[in-house]
């Protein structure tokens, strides 16, 4: 895939290094704040990786309403 198709289409989904990037906070405060449950953003546990809506953090960078910080549990 091309440099230039990557950026039209960003993964909707960060690392927790990517995240403290965009975020200007260092990778340990927002590991820290994840376990502490103090992480204003959604937070998905993927097998053994944390992964972080790009649109959340975005629209808390913009200063909007992130989302839930939480994912729906789910029904049954």
């Amino acid at each position: 895939m091309s440099a230039h198709r990557k950026n039209l289409n960003p993964r909707p989904l960060l690392s927790v290094e990517e995240t403290a990037l965009l975020l200007g906070e260092t990778r340990s405060t927002l590991y820290r704040a994840v376990k502490a449950g103090t992480l204003p953003l959604p937070v998905f546990h993927i097998g053994s990786r944390i992964r972080i809506p790009r649109l959340a953090v975005e629209n808390l960078i913009a200063g909007k309403d992130p989302g839930p910080t939480a994912p729906p549990t789910p029904p049954g």
